[in-house]
């Protein structure tokens, strides 16, 4: 039996969703948003690990870790592993971070009835979303390998998918070859064991399964039910588990970025006997979604007003593929420019130099080489 305030949390969060799945409905805003939520949860998750990480020198390292401060450069490092292990959980990270080397196939959560709704649903969106929106980038970097549409990752809810998602954070943050990252027996029980709480969790219907399942993944420490070589992992599925229970495939909430701005809350509520914690979480899922509509016309304005401040541009002026790529790579060096337009390198730096007096880019780096300019209006 739900009590009114859960049952009257979790219709004003239904709402709430539902509003932002109704803004989002345009695929370029929803690639916007969706690339601006990557990287504000990577800095969110890193603050919950007690990581501290400047902004700016976090969008450093998306063009180069070795470009970051050297006294921030380890921090900087930690937050880009997370940031790839969010845009993994969006569908957009390249697939060399999935293959495994050669061994028996990949073993899957046994489960039972909701999990094998999960996958049935799971296999229903991926192929309605075939060609999936999000998933790619204005300008694919000629340094980066092609990243997919996310349709060779396992299924979230299963021991692949979060093998495959531990192995994105790790080698990332390690520079080992994905290839040669597995597993061990030991982890692959915890993991089952986390795989068969959420089964049990998510049995209720639509949004009450999800904060379910919220309340399991998002527990903070020292809550010691999740051990914390998974706990990245564990918050990862954390936006799945809306979208997925609320039949939302268009909707990625960056949960890490609540969790970190009302952590004392968040500790309380936890140890609450009731359904503290749950009318937390509910209420957390409301007003993430309040924000992300906020942010998404935040994102509409930003466009608007860099279009105004160039002003009229020649006919076969790049500026405006410029303006649409930087909300998925807000900070770029002149010579990724020119590989991303496969233009000289005189004209990406006349477009560099063009958005700089309009006040749209700022140089941070403050070097003579390799110097990244950086969207200071989409700083995480």
């Amino acid at each position: 039996m739900l009590s009114p305030a859960l049952l009257t949390a979790l219709l004003e969060a239904e709402r709430a969703l539902g509003r932002l799945a109704e803004a989002c409905q345009d695929p370029e805003r929803r690639r916007r948003l969706w690339a601006d939520a990557a990287r504000r949860e990577a800095c969110a998750a890193a603050r919950l690990d007690g990581i501290m990480i400047d902004p700016t020198d976090f969008l450093i390292a998306t063009v180069n870790p070795d470009l970051a401060p050297t006294a921030d450069r380890q921090a900087a490092l930690s937050v880009h592993a997370l940031w790839q292990g969010a845009r993994f959980a969006q569908g957009v990270r390249d697939a060399t971070a999935l293959r495994s080397r050669a061994r028996s196939p990949m073993r899957r959560s046994k489960g039972g009835a909701a999990a094998d709704a999960w996958r049935a649903v799971a296999a229903l969106e991926g192929h309605a979303n075939s060609d999936n929106d999000g998933a790619s980038e204005t300008f694919p970097d000629a340094d980066e390998p092609l990243e997919l549409d996310g349709s060779a990752a396992p299924a979230p809810w299963t021991l692949g998918w979060i093998e495959a998602s531990w192995r994105v954070l790790e080698a990332d943050l390690s520079g080992r070859d994905p290839a040669h990252l597995s597993l061990s027996v030991e982890r692959e029980a915890e993991a089952m064991a986390l795989l068969n709480r959420l089964d049990r969790a998510g049995e209720a219907p639509a949004l009450l399964g999800g904060i379910g399942l919220l309340a399991e993944l998002l527990r903070p420490p020292p809550d010691l039910r999740t051990p914390g070589w998974l706990r990245q992992t564990a918050r990862l599925l954390a936006p799945l588990a809306i979208a997925r229970n609320c039949r939302l495939p268009g909707l990625w909430l960056p949960l890490s970025t609540a969790l970190w701005s009302d952590r004392t809350a968040a500790a309380i509520a936890v140890r609450d006997s009731g359904d503290g914690w749950r009318l937390w979480l509910t209420d957390m899922v409301a007003e993430t979604a309040r924000r992300e509509r906020q942010r998404l016309a935040t994102l509409d304005q930003a466009a608007q007003s860099w279009r105004r401040r160039l002003g009229d541009r020649r006919r076969n002026s790049r500026l405006p593929m410029v303006i649409d790529g930087l909300f998925e790579r807000p900070a770029f060096t002149v010579r990724h420019l020119q590989k991303r337009l496969g233009t000289t390198f005189r004209g990406a730096q006349l477009l560099v130099n063009d958005l700089e007096d309009a006040g749209v880019l700022r140089e941070v780096t403050h070097r003579a080489l390799d110097r990244v300019f950086v969207a200071v209006e989409l700083l995480p």
